[in-house]
């Protein structure tokens, strides 16, 4: 057999092998896209209504300027969590989200602060530890979950221009880990550690549509109040009771959201983009077939000619 023919066979093997990889990749991605969204649907209306008692909550005065949440830090240092995934091969979900990322902390370098970037995910962390941003912020350290929740403020005191690592396995976010992450951000906030509190994550519209955004996250006075609460309302118990119980339960509700909403972001991002290899794949298989095909018809024609003339020569 020559050799371009074993090279075209080899390639079309090549390229049948993966299609069969990113097929099953794309099935698996289906299926986890399925529950996710589903979850995020579900999950909505709750934090829809969660935030509704809120911007009442923030509307009561005086009262809401003294809760801790409410009020605004003198502190220069601004936490910005940065949500990715764990593992890549899932198009530009990545990609934006970094850059979503950059241009946050090229903003709040402008702006005069000092940004400590917090990654909860693995690819966004390999990228901005190895790359300078604004600033002067560099660096890596890996922070567990129990470093994170034991001493936060004095974690971000010391990190004042790096990038952290929540070394966890974020690929199914429950309301524990919501909660541990929440709470620990409040007291690092409580404690005057940062003055604010921002979150780069992929917001999900559809299988093919993730949308890469930055929301503030605390103080939550800045976040909530840009709607109108409307009208009056009667709090019972006392205003202070409610906003103890109620706006703590909004930050961790609110962070669960988010970590919904980028996990259905991933799978669909991932569906998408093995769906686009695996016809890409079929494509190319069809095109070097044709090549083997057309390759292969010549040498035999060339086999039958030097027949032939060997023949007439004889």
């Amino acid at each position: 057999m020559p050799a371009n023919l074993k090279d075209l066979r080899t390639r079309i093997k090549s390229v049948k092998n993966t299609q069969q990889i990113t097929k099953a990749m794309k099935l698996v991605s289906a299926a986890k896209f399925g529950r996710a969204q589903n979850n995020v649907l579900q999950a909505r209306p709750y934090a829809r209504a969660l935030e509704k008692l809120v911007l009442k909550l923030v509307s009561g005065g005086r009262e809401a300027e003294a809760h801790k949440l409410l009020q605004s830090s003198d502190s220069d240092r601004v936490l910005l969590l940065v949500i990715s995934s764990e593992r890549g091969l899932c198009g530009g979900y990545n990609s934006n989200t970094i850059k979503a990322a950059i241009r946050a902390v090229d903003e709040l370098v402008t702006a005069g602060k000092k940004p400590v970037v917090m990654c909860i995910g693995k690819k966004a962390f390999q990228v901005l530890s190895r790359r300078p941003l604004a600033g002067g912020v560099k660096g890596q350290k890996l922070v567990t979950l129990p470093q994170l929740s034991q001493d936060p403020a004095g974690l971000l005191a010391e990190n004042e221009k790096g990038v952290l690592h929540l070394g966890v396995q974020f690929d199914k976010p429950n309301f524990e880990f919501a909660q541990t992450v929440s709470t620990a951000i409040e007291s690092a906030f409580a404690a005057g550690a940062v003055g604010e509190v921002h979150i780069v994550y992929n917001q999900f519209q559809s299988a093919m549509t993730q949308i890469p955004v930055c929301e503030q996250l605390l103080p939550l006075k800045s976040s909530v109040t840009s709607a109108t609460a409307g009208g009056e309302s009667v709090l019972e118990p006392s205003w202070s009771d409610l906003a103890n119980s109620v706006l703590p339960r909004y930050l961790t509700t609110r962070f669960y959201q988010v970590t919904l909403e980028a996990i259905a972001s991933e799978h669909g991002a991932r569906m998408t983009a093995m769906d686009n290899a695996t016809r890409n794949a079929k494509d190319m298989e069809r095109r070097l077939q044709i090549n083997y095909q057309r390759a292969r018809q010549a040498a035999i024609t060339r086999e039958l000619i030097e027949i032939i003339s060997g023949a007439e020569a004889l």
